[in-house]
């Protein structure tokens, strides 16, 4: 099953990305192989469920990493006053990364992780999907101390690259609710 899964998300990376299904059928066929070889990446299991989802309410380590992230950044903002640290949960970094990792587990040639402007037509299919029905992280392993949970509300285009013009990336609108009854909505660029 592992040889059959892996041809057809190679056949995948052979072509382009040219639409939503083929970013939804990679990511459920890469999930597919994860599950049958056991191969563990929470970060790439949070990123694949937001394609089938709508809503993350179980306490896995992927759903914790994004909450934790959105609570560290509101105290660098608000209680300490600090220049917030790295986004690497809620910019798709992190994703981008997860996806390198377990394409190269499994000795699978992707070059679109590699190419900036391959990876942009991926994204923006991917913020397309999850864009269309928000999906809300409810669930953490860890004590929040400011937030009760997030809700990725939308994609819109963002700022055009200094550097390349012709590269455009999304950006993503987050709902962040608040301990007090309260909420923000904040927005990160996914380059």
């Amino acid at each position: 099953m592992s040889n059959e899964l892996l041809t057809k998300i190679q056949h995948v990376f052979d072509g382009r990305f040219t639409n939503e299904m083929k970013v939804v059928y990679l990511l459920v066929e890469l999930r597919k192989l994860m599950d049958h070889a056991r191969y563990r990446n929470p970060i790439l299991r949070t990123f694949s469920n937001w394609v089938v989802h709508t809503s993350l309410e179980k306490y896995v380590e992927g759903s914790s990493l994004i909450l934790k992230e959105f609570d560290d950044l509101f105290e660098d903002l608000y209680s300490s006053q600090k220049v917030p640290r790295r986004r690497e949960h809620i910019s798709l970094l992190t994703f981008r990364q997860a996806l390198i990792d377990c394409f190269d587990h499994f000795g699978l040639s992707a070059p679109f992780v590699h190419d900036l402007s391959k990876w942009k037509q991926f994204s923006k299919f991917y913020c397309m999907i999850v864009g269309e029905c928000p999906i809300v992280f409810t669930a953490s392993r860890n004590t929040l101390r400011h937030i009760t949970k997030v809700e990725l509300r939308q994609t819109e285009r963002g700022p055009i690259l200094k550097q390349n013009p012709s590269i455009q990336f999304p950006t993503v609108q987050w709902k962040v609710f608040l301990r007090d009854g309260s909420s923000q909505y904040w927005s990160f660029q996914l380059a």
